[in-house]
């Protein structure tokens, strides 16, 4: 029988005369088919084999008649007709001892919006693991610069797995047969999301503190808590992330502290007096020579960072500034003593160890949306630093002066504008307390290289592939269970959709009795709903619905 989810050639549904027709444009053949076979090519690409039976099943009201389309459409998959090849035929390369990691796709996908230093950072992992295990990235066909993608993948140790992207589809399709782990980089597609609940192979998400900014990709991270695996797990680069997200998971231990390397052989201690020259040159602007020079990193959004440097800026009057990382306008309303420095391309990368250099003293946010990578790399200057936040940094968590606030996942950051120009003007004030800061910051920094990280990621799926694998098995319903932040009420609220080719929203106390009533009597699941709800007439209908 045939295996799906598999990937289809480029189709053409048409009806003629009453009867269905579907075009196969990449090798122009036309095949007169019925319904069956539609609502199969139209589930194919997101569905197991067992699942599409069990649901098409139910909805023609014949086994029999689903089977015998699968096995009309096994034949035209054998002579190469509707679908391409399937994930087991993909020949690729592969080292005996080294294990099978699968990427998935939206590390290419989404370039685009992800940070310069983040892609430059998952970049240098990704090149690195390569160098100890099999890498496996899917890339869509479509893409204007496929070929060029394609030959840097390659050259680079990493097996690029072509796909078409004008339908929705399952990584099951193109994940090679023995894989020990897949590894997601990016937030997941809709797609990736509904397969990676069913599957058994272990998953490393990785959370990215600087990508944790908005409230979209904090939802996306509470829909994965929703749906983690025993045989999932999360590798964030930040100490602090975890912090947010304490109360969505069943166990803490599924979060794993794995920072990015820091190159100590490009940022390190320099001059700093000519650094602070050359910087002065750079921007025009003379006044960096005449007060200490603050980093100040925000991981504010812009209207939001303009307002505490103002603050910030009030409150010290004394003090020049340097905002990092930051694509605000270089305009502070006239202000020489406020200046911005956004690493964008790698030039600005190049000048970064030079710039860090200058500083006196940093001020960073240990909260959503700031970058860890720029903590470490300045820091790594032997910069002495004030962390305000929600917690302290683990990495260095001797080697800074620390201002507490409290933790939200949603609500507005407090800026302790006064704890900060207290914390600033004591540090600033004492060049003893300055060099043990910024000789014990750059002593914990020391130990973080991307060697240091591939071999935890690497260990850290071989201790997921040690954990009991329960296997999933089809059903005529499958539920995903979501949390998100609703903005306007500002709460945090529960989601259940049944999964099809589009997910479909459903009741959760509905999605609750779907999924009990898989294993218990309508009895038990009446109780357990009635116990939850305590609306006895409306458990009622819904189970007089489902049953």
């Amino acid at each position: 029988m045939i295996q799906f989810p598999r990937n289809l050639h480029n189709l053409y549904h048409f009806k003629r005369d009453g009867q269905q027709f579907v075009a196969d444009l990449d090798i122009g053949v036309v095949i007169p088919v019925n319904e069956v076979v539609c609502d199969v090519l139209n589930v194919c690409g997101t569905s197991e084999t067992d699942a599409i039976v069990e649901i098409l099943s139910d909805k023609h009201g014949s086994r029999s008649e689903i089977l015998e389309v699968l096995a009309f459409l096994s034949k035209l998959s054998e002579v190469g007709i509707l679908f391409s090849s399937d994930r087991s035929e993909i020949e690729v390369p592969h080292r005996p001892d080294r294990p099978k990691i699968f990427l998935t796709a939206g590390i290419l996908e989404s370039r685009k919006t992800t940070p310069f230093l983040l892609n430059v950072a998952n970049h240098r992992l990704i090149t690195g693991l390569a160098d100890h295990a099999d890498l496996y990235l899917p890339v869509s066909e479509k893409n204007n610069n496929r070929q060029e993608i394609e030959e840097g993948l390659r050259a680079e140790g990493i097996q690029p797995i072509l796909f078409r992207s004008d339908r929705s589809f399952s990584p099951a399709k193109f994940i090679p047969k023995d894989c020990d782990g897949i590894l997601a980089l990016s937030p997941l597609t809709i797609g990736e999301q509904v397969y990676l609940k069913f599957n058994t192979i272990p998953v490393v998400l990785r959370l990215s503190n600087t990508a944790l900014m908005s409230h979209k990709a904090r939802n996306t991270a509470l829909e994965r808590c929703a749906a983690l695996k025993p045989s999932d797990a999360f590798a964030s680069d930040a100490s602090w992330t975890q912090t947010f997200f304490s109360g969505f998971v069943p166990d803490m231990r599924v979060f794993h502290h794995i920072p990015y390397g820091v190159d100590t052989s490009v940022f390190k201690p320099m001059d700093k007096r000519k650094c602070k020259y050359q910087l002065s040159q750079a921007l025009g602007n003379e006044a960096i020579l005449q007060k200490p020079l603050v980093g100040v990193v925000s991981g504010l959004y812009p209207h939001e960072t303009l307002r505490f440097m103002q603050k910030l800026r009030s409150a010290n009057p004394n003090v020049n500034y340097l905002v990092i990382h930051s694509s605000i306008d270089d305009n502070f309303t006239g202000d020489a003593c406020v200046n911005f420095f956004n690493i964008a391309s790698q030039q600005d990368k190049e000048a970064s160890p030079f710039i860090f250099n200058a500083l006196d003293a940093l001020v960073f946010p240990t909260i959503l949306g700031s970058s860890p990578l720029l903590l470490h790399e300045i820091i790594a200057c032997s910069i002495p630093t004030v962390v305000w936040g929600y917690s302290i940094p683990e990495e260095i968590s001797g080697a800074c002066r620390f201002i507490q606030i409290s933790p939200s996942l949603f609500d507005p950051v407090q800026l302790p504008i006064e704890a900060i120009s207290r914390e600033l003007k004591l540090l600033l004030e004492n060049p003893d307390g300055q060099k043990r800061l910024g000789q014990e910051g750059l002593e914990a920094v020391s130990t973080y290289t991307y060697e240091a990280a591939i071999q935890r990621i690497l260990n850290l799926f071989r201790e997921l592939r040690s954990h009991p694998v329960c296997q999933s098995n089809p059903t005529k319903r499958r539920l995903l269970f979501k949390k998100h932040y609703n903005l306007v009420s500002g709460e945090i609220e529960s989601e259940a959709y049944v999964l099809s080719q589009i997910p479909t929203p459903v009741d959760l106390e509905q999605a609750i009795a779907m999924t009990l009533l898989e294993d218990h009597t309508p009895m038990e699941v009446r109780t357990v709903l009635e116990s939850i709800c305590r609306k006895p007439e409306r458990v009622k209908k819904i189970l007089e619905n489902l049953i």
